[in-house]
């Protein structure tokens, strides 16, 4: 088939709408006992989901529940609890992507040397790491980076297959209750932390060399660091860094993004770089990392400029179209967090903040999200993005209501009172596809948390969290209807779980060869295109001008997700993008639209 004879397809997000919701609740369920909150959620390869959460017996006023009570929730040859009101078990589950239960389990939080160990974080493999607090810092078994404690407090950092087998262990500095830790496709693992030790960074690193600052009474502070280790736990590279707290860490391709407070230096102006949104120093920043070097790319400071209190970034991702950060105001009125044109552009009252950012540090949108209410952010992993879609989630006070016409709950379910919500927005122009409440109505006064994952490889995504509401959590197929209480007690909190799927077949079960997308589009030269069938043999992507003349071609050796950063190579304009098989045929073809 000749390219000037094809049908040039321009890609659509057909599967949402800004004025309905075209997602069906597949299924939810509660998970745990009461006083369960669950603490993270993750899908491997095998689309197999395990739930990490923490448990304990309720305060002894209310009641004490029997060992037994809680044991219900485990499968045959699992620990057993043996938790307490001061003391959690951790409890950990697998559910099948249908919402099956597999298997769950406790496992002591506090060990018998008072020390605190818990799961952290779960890569797409399956494997499990563990942060464990252990005041006694014992020998750990050599092979890993730091076998032997190199401060007076540290966290030891734990790695185990999916099959539970202890792969190694080290030390990571400083007892940091706020170490962030991602994982990238090739199992290296990156983690912040802070610390006094002087000896951790490595030359040519972003700050190889230790800030010397001290606090009011004369103590030495500690610094704030990124380090890369191996999949086997050696360190590769790690630097310190200019901030007083380090919140947020992602990684996409070669590139590392953090997040954090102002400077450690009260006088110091070290997170930006000249040519970003705001060299100005301010309260909050952002910064890539080159991810093989552990050298800075760039860094923006992100606030009102010299007003240190007026925000929070709760949370950062990235992908090939952008960097995207969630926050919210603490109160402070105006339009800062609002570009022109944004869905909202003023805020009067403590609101939520969603900010796209560019490759280089550049601001492309950013809009407030709430009313005149309260609206703010709910733990660090309310946020998430795929294929031109960034997913959040967030708290909302008051009697306003947030919620976009033809959600999937339009009205408030607790007037008054706190509710939760969730929200899609398209990555390209930051409005929202819908923004939604989720939970029903209650007279309990226990809090609610929710949290955010797209899947991996669907076109569904998962809400999860904890709640003491009875209503609107849990489906007719979901395996834990209810919250199960103990006898004699009536209240408590849950974790919960609900999986969200495209109303209408997805394309690539309608048609194998039809999934294969280009997102954004249109965008600066960086784009992906993704699909199935890619997977499938080896095809060829190229990129032509309107004359038919090629311009750029590669290879694809089944990989279902190709990324392009293109920005030196093509100008403004329109490009189509073929997609041809190894006999020559056309799979598909997009009109690809440049705009800088």
């Amino acid at each position: 088939m000749r390219l000037n004879n094809l049908f040039f397809i321009l890609l659509s997000s057909t599967l949402f709408s800004q004025t309905s919701f075209n997602y069906q609740r597949s299924w939810a369920t509660y998970f745990g006992a009461i006083n369960t909150g669950i603490t993270g959620l993750y899908e491997d390869s095998s689309s197999h989901i395990f739930v990490d959460a923490r448990t304990s017996s309720p305060n002894p006023s209310i009641g004490t529940p029997p060992v037994s009570y809680y044991n219900q929730f485990v499968t045959a040859g699992s620990q057993p609890y043996t938790g307490s009101y001061t003391i959690p078990n951790n409890f950990s589950g697998k559910l099948t992507s249908a919402g099956n239960f597999v298997s769950a389990g406790y496992s002591p939080y506090i060990t018998s040397n008072s020390s605190a160990k818990f799961p952290y974080f779960r890569d797409h493999d399956g494997n499990m790491y563990e942060l464990q607090i252990d005041p006694s810092n014992p020998a750990l078994s050599p092979g890993a980076w730091l076998s032997n404690a190199p401060d007076s407090l540290n966290n030891i950092l734990t790695k185990y297959d999916v099959n539970n087998t202890m792969l190694w262990q080290t030390y990571l500095p400083g007892n940091d209750s706020f170490n962030k830790l991602d994982v990238d496709h090739d199992g290296n693992i990156y983690v912040t932390g802070a610390t006094t030790w002087q000896n951790l960074a490595d030359p040519g690193t972003f700050q190889p060399v230790f800030s010397m600052v001290y606090g009011p009474a004369g103590e030495l502070l500690p610094n704030t660091y990124l380090v890369k280790l191996n999949p086997q736990g050696q360190k590769i590279w790690a630097t310190y860094t200019p901030s007083s707290l380090l919140s947020g860490l992602t990684v996409f391709e070669d590139k590392v993004y953090i997040s954090g407070n102002n400077d450690l230096k009260p006088a110091g102006a070290d997170l930006s770089t000249s040519g970003t949104f705001q060299p100005a120093k301010a309260g909050q920043f952002i910064a890539e990392i080159n991810a093989n070097t552990g050298q800075r790319t760039w860094g923006t400071y992100y606030g009102i400029p010299g007003n240190t209190l007026d925000s929070g970034i709760s949370d950062i991702k990235a992908d090939g179209t952008g960097v995207y950060i969630t926050g919210a105001t603490f109160g402070v009125p105006g339009s800062y967090y609002a570009t022109e044109g944004a869905y909202k552009t003023q805020s009067t009252d403590p609101d939520m903040f969603v900010t796209k950012f560019n490759s280089s540090g550049g601001r492309i949108w950013s809009t407030y999200i709430g009313t005149a209410a309260e609206e703010t952010f709910s733990g660090d992993r309310g946020l998430d993005i795929k294929n031109g879609k960034v997913l959040f989630t967030g708290l909302s006070y008051g009697d306003q209501n947030i919620s976009t016409p033809g959600a999937y709950i339009a009205t408030k379910p607790n007037p008054n009172g706190q509710d939760i919500f969730f929200s899609m927005l398209d990555s390209s122009t930051g409005f929202p596809d819908f923004i939604s409440y989720y939970g029903g109505t209650s007279n309990s006064f226990h809090p609610n948390d929710i949290q955010c994952i797209f899947s991996i490889d669907s076109d569904g995504f998962y809400l999860y969290g904890s709640t003491g509401r009875t209503a609107g959590y849990s489906s007719a197929n979901g395996y834990q209807q209810t919250i199960i209480y103990p006898g004699g007690i009536t209240t408590g909190i849950s974790g919960f779980i609900a999986k969200f799927s495209p109303k209408t077949l997805s394309v690539s079960e309608a048609d194998p060869a039809g999934d294969l997308m280009l997102y954004n589009n249109p965008n600066n030269g960086n784009f992906s295109v993704k699909g199935t069938v890619l997977q499938q043999v080896p095809h060829m992507i190229a990129i032509h001008d309107l004359s038919g003349r090629i311009l750029y071609s590669r290879p694809v050796q089944k990989n279902k997700e190709e990324h392009f950063h293109l920005e030196h190579l093509l100008a403004n304009g329109n490009y189509i993008v073929s997609i041809t098989n190894s006999d020559q045929t056309v799979v598909k073809t997009f009109k690809l639209m440049i705009r800088k």
